[in-house]
């Protein structure tokens, strides 16, 4: 019983968030359309998806389908998500850190810097790396420790996959968003596509 008000909480978010990528996907493409009407409902509704709210809206996506593919109980779900959610936020902050020690060893080396200067700067670097795929196994460990085989499995091919598919939309409406930008908006009272002199 639990687990299906789970589910239809989870099923609310998603339709709520879909319904809101649709329709700002809906009206970037009718804002990109010549027929008056299209743009007037447009301008009407005035509404847009910011570039701050579209990682959010495909947060809360990738976690319902994460939620619902895995199939995970109520149970399940409040180790889980805490635990899932630290371990992005680790895989989210490597990279930035990594390119923090790279740099410093980059000018480091312009500055033709010390042994003990460079040393000191390779262990941060090192450091960061090994911190970094210690704590990443222990939360992977944790958080599969919580999961059945077949979960863990679903769990593995649904991070591979939804990787690629986020980068591809995140590209996509970011170029959709971009060229809804750059184009000029009539002005009001002038007719739709006529030049003012």
């Amino acid at each position: 019983m639990e687990d299906r008000i789970v589910r239809r909480i989870a099923n609310i978010i998603l339709i709520i968030a879909l319904l809101a990528l649709a329709l700002g996907l809906l009206l970037a493409i009718a804002a990109e359309t010549d027929k008056p009407g299209t743009e007037q409902h447009a301008e009407g509704m005035d509404v847009r998806l910011s570039r701050e709210d579209i990682p959010r809206l495909f947060e809360i996506i990738r976690i319902w389908k994460l939620v619902d593919e895995l199939g995970l109980k109520e149970e399940q779900l409040v180790g889980f998500l805490p635990k899932f959610k630290e371990l992005d936020s680790l895989r989210r902050r490597y990279p930035r850190d990594r390119r923090d020690a790279i740099s410093k060893l980059r000018k480091l080396l312009e500055a033709d810097s010390s042994e003990d200067q460079l040393r000191s700067a390779m262990d941060e670097l090192r450091n960061i790396e090994v911190s970094f795929y210690q704590k990443h196994k222990q939360l992977e460990d944790t958080l599969n420790s919580d999961l059945t085989v077949k979960q863990q499995a679903k769990f593995a091919v649904f991070q591979d996959k939804y990787r690629d598919d986020i980068r591809r939309l995140i590209r996509n409406l970011r170029e959709l968003s971009e060229l809804r930008e750059q184009r000029p908006r009539p002005q009001p009272g002038s007719p739709r596509g006529e030049k003012e002199e």
